[in-house]
């Protein structure tokens, strides 16, 4: 599948973007990297400065593609640049969220043939292991740990707001492999103090004071925060 040139530009500007980004990392620049990276690299845009829910600097960027400019495409391509230079890994999660019922289909039947230019990017940067799921699919640790594992969700999914989304929320048997038993006290605790941002039921002063719930929310938490390091 041949470029456009402003494809080919889009992703000379991410190389450069990562590159450079790694390099702040490199640096010992963990507050602000993103926004020097961004500055370094000379782009007109204004950048805003995000955290994750650790409170950690969280590189972030848009495209702006024109209609039918290939915007799957870009996005299998960042993947691999992500990985290659910033992420120094091929295996991993990856959550791809789109707007809307029909592009979800679209895009998942599409990533899910191997004989498909988009699938088979993405095999080229998993060296063979991608694995596509859904938000009702399992992973494991060791999923994560394997393979280029990506997550397909709806826009609503992802938003917390609604009454719906919360199931992802809700306690999952699927995820057990991310969390401690719930009768481990302690092992509870100290996941808490890693990962602040989870959710959890009790309280400190209970008889079992707080259990992680065992959720894809938290799951996801969990798995991006690995993944930024």
């Amino acid at each position: 599948m041949e470029l456009k040139e402003y494809q080919k530009e889009a992703l000379k500007q991410i190389k450069s973007y990562f590159q450079l980004l790694d390099q702040e990392k490199e640096s010992g620049n963990v507050k602000h990297a993103s926004m020097d990276a961004w500055s370094a690299l000379g782009l007109k845009k204004q950048y805003k400065e995000r955290q994750n829910g650790l409170g950690r600097d969280l590189p972030n960027f848009c495209l702006k593609i024109p209609t039918g400019g290939g915007k799957t495409l870009l996005a299998v391509k960042s993947i691999d640049l992500v990985n290659t230079i910033y992420r120094k890994r091929n295996t991993g999660l990856v959550l791809w969220i789109v707007p809307s019922n029909q592009i979800y289909e679209q895009t998942i039947q599409n990533l899910r043939d191997r004989e498909h230019p988009y699938r088979q990017h993405l095999d080229i940067a998993s060296g063979g292991k991608t694995l596509i799921l859904e938000k009702t699919d399992k992973f494991s640790q060791l999923d994560l740990e394997e393979n280029l594992v990506i997550l397909m969700l709806m826009l609503p999914s992802a938003n917390r707001r609604t009454k719906e989304t919360l199931r992802i929320f809700k306690d999952n048997g699927g995820f057990l492999s991310f969390f401690p038993p719930e009768d481990e006290v302690i092992r509870n605790e100290e996941l808490l103090k890693r990962f602040p941002n989870l959710d959890f039921y009790g309280d400190k002063d209970g008889f079992w004071q707080r259990q992680v719930k065992t959720s894809l929310g938290n799951t996801l938490r969990i798995s991006v925060s690995f993944g930024d390091g």
